[in-house]
């Protein structure tokens, strides 16, 4: 049996290939815990509806802004959701085990407190429960909200 050098270096080989494999990361999903949302909204769960990915999209602070996202009903029946801020309110109802899209059925706020790019606090209620929600406004620079920007204030 060698020794020498030549066999020394295949031991070393053998070795470093083993410590390389040994510290390459392994293949496995990330805990459900750090999933998050990608959506550009914010989301919430209220009683039996799920807020997803709500926001408001207006040209400038004190112009009318209109709600986007979508709310789903796990209830049997149908479920009103009022929306609120400082000085708008709005319901929308909901029917059992379905989904409602903002996005296709346009609800608006007169006005919006901030300018596009910061928060607003939004209330949202179902039934007796209710939560407050800051809500991302978003204006006509990102180009896939361009669409969803009100054209005209609405009529009270």
């Amino acid at each position: 049996m060698r020794t020498g050098p030549r066999s020394q270096r295949h031991v070393l080989t053998a070795f470093l290939a083993a410590l390389a494999l040994l510290s390459l990361p392994g293949c496995t999903a990330a805990p459900e815990e750090d999933w998050y949302a990608i959506a550009n909204g914010a989301d919430t769960d209220l009683g039996d509806i799920e807020v997803r990915s709500l926001l408001l999209v207006a040209f400038e602070k004190n112009e009318t802004g209109r709600l986007l996202g979508t709310l789903f009903n796990s209830s049997d029946g149908p479920v009103e959701v009022t929306f609120s801020d400082e000085d708008d309110s709005v319901t929308i109802r909901v029917e059992g085990q379905s989904d409602f899209g903002l996005d296709t059925n346009p609800h608006f706020f007169s006005s919006v407190s901030e300018i596009p790019g910061s928060r607003v606090p939004v209330t949202i209620s179902v039934g007796s429960e209710s939560t407050k929600l800051d809500t991302p406004v978003l204006g006509g620079n990102l180009p896939a909200y361009r669409p969803y920007l009100p054209t005209s204030t609405p009529s009270a």
